[in-house]
C-alpha cells in the first residue's frame, strides 16, 4: 500500500477531499419532499452511519473536558478501532448488500431492460465494485491521521518533544535521567484491514513524512485472529460458546419498522415483478456509507429520510449493544480481558496464567507485553471497544435493565450511540496523571503546554482517566472508582476494584457455561 499513497502528506490531502466531501449524488439535486442529501434541520446523515460514520471527535458524554493543572501525564494506552474498510461478509452487514446487488444484476440479465426509475434511475448505470473485508485508502488515511494526532495530543508531551521538534525522533526515547528507552511496541492482529491500519497509524505518529519508512522506529506484535485463539484484540472469537447473537436478533425484529415506509416508496420505482424486499431495504441504506467511503458520495444517500437514517443507526446500534454490549450475555467478558491487560501494566507485572481471553504467551513475555512505556497502542475491532466499555460497568452506555428494544416504530433515545462510540478510527485512550496530593479536578486548563516532571516529587498520586474518541468518559458504575471526580479516578482505587469486575465478566460461565437467553440482558452477563 505504500505505493498507493506515497506520503502521510498525501493521505492527508485524500482525507481533505474524501473526508469532507458530502455524500452527493446526480439524482439527488431535484429529490423532493422528505429525502435528499441534505435537510431543512440541517442534519448531517453521515452522523447516522453508526458504526459506518467517518471519524469526528465525540461532542461530549456529560464530563468536562481539559487537563489537571499541575499534574505530570505519564502514561497513555491507546485501544484503536481500524478505519474504513470494505464490507464484511456478515449477514447483515455486507451479506445484505451482495444480495441486493446479485439480485439486481440477475433481474437486468434475465429481462434485458432497464430497472429503475425516478429517484432510483441511477440503477440502470450501476455498477457493484466494492470488495470485501480489506482497509481503504479512505481508511489508511483516517489511520495516518489519528497517529499523527496521537501524537500531537500525547507523543510530544509523553516524550518532552523541545521547542521547534514537529516529529518523533529516535533522541527522545529515553528515561528521564538520559539513558535509552528500549524501542517501543505496539500491538495489533493479523487480520489484514487491523494489521494495516496499525501500520498507518504507526506512520502518522512516527511521523512518516516523504514516503520514509518508520518500521525501524518501531516493534509491531501481530498477534493471531482466529475462531478458539485466546487474543484480547478479537475475543469474540474467543468467547467460542457464548451468546453473542442477541443483537442479530433485535435488529432482525426492528427491520420491518426501519423499511416500511422506504419499502413502499422504493418499489413504486422498479418493475412490479422485481419483488423489493424489507432485506434490500437495508442493503440499500448500507451502500450509502460504504460506497461513501470508497468514493466520496453515493447515489444510496439520497434516497432515504431524516428519520429513516436516525432508524437505520438504531439498526445498527441495536446489533452491536446485543452483540458485544450491556445487551449481551458475553458484554463484559468480552472486554475483561482488555481490562486485565491495562491493570497488569499499571501494576507493572506481566500475566502468567489466566482463564479469559488473555493470551499468556504474549502476555508472560517481555518481547511481546513491555511494561513501562510511556505509550502504548493496539489496533482492534468496534466490538472490543464497545466489549471493553461493557467491563468497565460505565453506566452512561448502559440503557437499562431490559436492553435496547427491538419492538418499536422508531429509534428510541439513548446515550449508547456508535457514530460517537465506535466510528471508523474510533479510539479508547486510558490516560495516567500524576498528581500532586492538593490538585482539584474542578478548574481543568484547555491545553497541556509543558508536561511536568514529577518522578522524584513526594505525596504524588496516579490517576487514571478514560477518553473515548476525544470525549472524557464519566466513571459511574465502575467498581472502585465511586469517588472519582470529573472522570478521574485515583490508579490504587481503580485497581483495587478490577477483580470485582473480572467477578462480574464472570468469563468461563458466559463463554463456556449451559445458559440460555430469550433476548438482551441489562449487564453484559448470563441473567
Amino acid at each position: 500500500m505504500h505505493q498507493v499513497l506515497q506520503s502521510t502528506a498525501a493521505l492527508l490531502a485524500f482525507q481533505v477531499v474524501v473526508g469532507d466531501a458530502a455524500p452527493t449524488s446526480s439524482s439527488s439535486a431535484s429529490a423532493p419532499g422528505p429525502t435528499g442529501t441534505t435537510y431543512p434541520s440541517g442534519f448531517d446523515m453521515t452522523t447516522s452511519w453508526a458504526n459506518l460514520s467517518p471519524y469526528k471527535d465525540a461532542g461530549g458524554f456529560g464530563v468536562p473536558k481539559g487537563v489537571p493543572r499541575g499534574c505530570e501525564l505519564s502514561q497513555v494506552h491507546v485501544l484503536h478501532r481500524h478505519a474504513q474498510r470494505y464490507p464484511t461478509s456478515w449477514l447483515l452487514d455486507g451479506g445484505v448488500v451482495e444480495d441486493f446487488a446479485e439480485k439486481l444484476k440477475n433481474y437486468s440479465n434475465t429481462h434485458n431492460t432497464t430497472v429503475g426509475q425516478g429517484p432510483l434511475s441511477f440503477l440502470n448505470n450501476w455498477e457493484y465494485l466494492l470488495g470485501e473485508d480489506l482497509l481503504l485508502v479512505s481508511g489508511a488515511a483516517t489511520e495516518a491521521t489519528s497517529g499523527a494526532n496521537i501524537w500531537s495530543n500525547y507523543g510530544r508531551a509523553l516524550y518532552r518533544a523541545p521547542a521547534g521538534v514537529a516529529s518523533w525522533d529516535s533522541s527522545l526515547n529515553v528515561y528521564p535521567n538520559g539513558t535509552d528507552r528500549p524501542t517501543p511496541i505496539f500491538r495489533t492482529t493479523d487480520q489484514a484491514r487491523i494489521l494495516e491500519s496499525a501500520r498507518w497509524w504507526l506512520s502518522g505518529y512516527f511521523g512518516n513524512t516523504g514516503a520514509n519508512s518508520s518500521y525501524s522506529q518501531y516493534d509491531l506484535v501481530i498477534t493471531h485472529e482466529g475462531q478458539g485463539f485466546n487474543n484480547t484484540l478479537a475475543a469474540d472469537a474467543s468467547c467460542v460458546d457464548g451468546d453473542l447473537e442477541e443483537g442479530d436478533n433485535s435488529g432482525k425484529e426492528f427491520i420491518p419498522s426501519l423499511t416500511k415506509d422506504a419499502l413502499k416508496r422504493l418499489s413504486g420505482s422498479l418493475p412490479a415483478d422485481f419483488n423489493l424486499t424489507a432485506y434490500d431495504v437495508v442493503g440499500m441504506f448500507s451502500l450509502c456509507p460504504y460506497e461513501y467511503a470508497t468514493y466520496g458520495s453515493s447515489s444510496f444517500c439520497s434516497l432515504f429520510t431524516e428519520q429513516e437514517w436516525r432508524d437505520f443507526q438504531y439498526f445498527v446500534d441495536l446489533q452491536f449493544y446485543g452483540n458485544y454490549g450491556f445487551g449481551s450475555p458475553t458484554g463484559r467478558a468480552q472486554g475483561i480481558g482488555y481490562v486485565l491487560e491495562l491493570a497488569a501494566r499499571l501494576e507493572g507485572k506481566r500475566i502468567e496464567t489466566s482463564d479469559t481471553s488473555i493470551n499468556t504467551t504474549i502476555d508472560s513475555n517481555p518481547a511481546t507485553f513491555p511494561l513501562h512505556q510511556p505509550l502504548y497502542m493496539d489496533m482492534s475491532h468496534d466490538n472490543i471497544i464497545i466489549g471493553v466499555a461493557a467491563a468497565l460497568g460505565l453506566e452512561y452506555f448502559n440503557y437499562g435493565p431490559n436492553g435496547l428494544p427491538g419492538t418499536v416504530d422508531h429509534a428510541v433515545d439513548r446515550t449508547f450511540k456508535l457514530n460517537e462510540l465506535t466510528p471508523f478510527g474510533a479510539h479508547l485512550v486510558s490516560e495516567i496523571w500524576t498528581c500532586p496530593q492538593d490538585t482539584s479536578f474542578d478548574v481543568l486548563d484547555e491545553t497541556l503546554y509543558k508536561n511536568p516532571d514529577l518522578s522524584s516529587a513526594k505525596d504524588t498520586t496516579d490517576y487514571i482517566r478514560f477518553v473515548l474518541n476525544g470525549a472524557p468518559v464519566p466513571q459511574d458504575g465502575l467498581d472502585g472508582c465511586e469517588d472519582s471526580v470529573h472522570g478521574f479516578c485515583a490508579v490504587p482505587a481503580f485497581l483495587e476494584g478490577v477483580p470485582t469486575l473480572k467477578v462480574k465478566a464472570a468469563y468461563q460461565y458466559a463463554c463456556f457455561g449451559n445458559y440460555t437467553s430469550d433476548g438482551q440482558v441489562g449487564d453484559g452477563r448470563p441473567e
